[in-house]
């Protein structure tokens, strides 16, 4: 069973979080509420935040395929939901609920499947009619739609602003930022972590957390740990403002053209999963590569607007304000690499987002936290043990082929498919 918080847990000792993203102020943010004294996170930008967590589309949605993720949303929904009223700071959370459409009868018969989980998970999901799909999303052409099912309680936030408010709150808990910052070793000795070098010279820590989305198999690499997961980008478009969004309306979900829509800054922000993925490796990278780096796929983006074109119309009439490049990590089966490096004590390194980063921000902090603070790793962990895959994990063709054909099924319905 996992520990509960005590006076059992070591809370004098010093704890370096490596990347100033969400995760990583997630992290700080929960070791200082567990009470552990000396916590400095370290971001090689200027400021937090900059590199994949503002380019993320904020999604919290409560259909996930394991106890444990349905555990870590609504985790994420609650401490979001009171976040202001118990630290003062608004991380931007909207609670409009997400709509999934059908295109064809097949995938209506597998919403079924899901909604009943749902229900049995203590979520509150059902079929809605056309016409409330309409009010929902007034820009859905529903003629075009089979059908479609309502999930209450669920939102989206601001990637960026919620980073901020667990900056902002870790700093509040005495937690230390270096930003400008770039860690160029990890330091071990006799098997145990003791440090890190970086730019600005040697810091001494206890434990060392990596949270540095895809640079976090780099930085593992200095400790000799090869990670089993692949970058890959991941792109999304915000259109101009467009008169008649509702306040209400929710995250909608066409999961046979695989793509989302939400609001965002009085227009339309969409995404895509490439059905022919696109790897990103950093190893062919200048060392200063930053996201921004990366051209913008206005092809692919394009093919996300032509598959939206009859569902949601709006969206070939009006100009496209911004592109958002991007990218995200993916292991082999989807799930998150999380936990403790074998061989080396203190090191922690968590990875493969796998597009659902922001939604589980909140709980991957809090089992990182949790591992530190009591020397266990939480129940919760086990399924995202970096050695899950065993030999599998030394073989890079595999981790990368596995990866990329997970994100390109993204929203299959292949029985057993996680369907997000």
């Amino acid at each position: 069973m996992e520990p509960e918080v005590g006076l059992e847990m070591s809370t004098n000792q010093t704890v370096v979080v490596i990347g100033g993203g969400i995760w990583g102020f997630s992290t700080a943010f929960h070791l200082a509420k567990l009470g552990v004294q000396n916590v400095i996170v370290i971001e090689q930008n200027a400021l937090p935040a900059m590199e994949t967590t503002p380019r993320a589309a904020g999604l919290v949605g409560q259909i996930r395929t394991s106890a444990v993720m349905c555990g870590a949303i609504q985790y994420a929904l609650d401490l979001f939901t009171n976040f202001e009223e118990q630290t003062g700071i608004n991380p931007g959370l909207q609670r409009t609920g997400s709509l999934f459409v059908a295109l064809n009868d097949e995938r209506m018969e597998a919403y079924k499947g899901q909604i009943e989980k749902a229900k049995a998970n203590g979520v509150d999901a059902g079929f809605v009619t056309h016409a409330e799909m309409q009010r929902l999303s007034p820009d859905l052409n529903v003629g075009s739609v089979v059908g479609g099912y309502y999930v209450h309680g669920d939102g989206y936030l601001d990637p960026r602003q919620c980073a901020l408010a667990f900056a902002a709150a870790s700093r509040d808990l005495g937690v230390t930022v270096k930003y400008s910052t770039r860690v160029t070793g990890i330091s071990v000795e006799n098997g145990k972590v003791c440090g890190v070098e970086t730019t600005d010279g040697h810091i001494g820590a206890d434990q060392v957390i990596v949270t540095a989305g895809p640079w976090t198999a780099k930085l593992g690499q200095m400790a000799g740990y090869q990670l089993p997961m692949q970058t890959i980008r991941h792109q999304r478009v915000v259109t101009v403002p467009i008169e008649g969004i509702p306040n209400h309306h929710p995250v909608l979900r066409v999961t046979d053209m695989s793509c989302y829509i939400r609001p965002e800054h009085g227009g339309y922000l969409y995404g895509y999963f490439e059905p022919n993925p696109t790897p990103i490796e950093l190893d062919d990278q200048h060392p200063d590569f930053r996201t921004d780096d990366l051209p913008d796929a206005i092809d692919i983006m394009n093919e996300a607007q032509q598959r939206l074109s009859d569902i949601f119309p709006v969206l070939g009439k009006v100009a496209v304000a911004e592109r958002i490049q991007g990218v995200t990590t993916f292991a082999p089966d989807g799930q998150y690499v999380i936990g403790p490096v074998p061989g080396v004590d203190g090191l922690h390194l968590a990875a493969g987002c796998a597009a659902l980063g922001i939604a589980g921000s909140a709980a991957v902090g809090k089992w990182l936290a949790k591992t530190v603070v009591t020397g266990i790793v939480p129940d919760a962990l086990q399924m995202f043990n970096h050695q899950r895959f065993g030999a599998a994990s030394s073989q890079p063709g595999w981790v990368h082929d596995a990866s990329l054909s997970f994100y390109g099924n993204y929203y299959a319905l292949t029985p057993g498919t996680p369907n997000r």
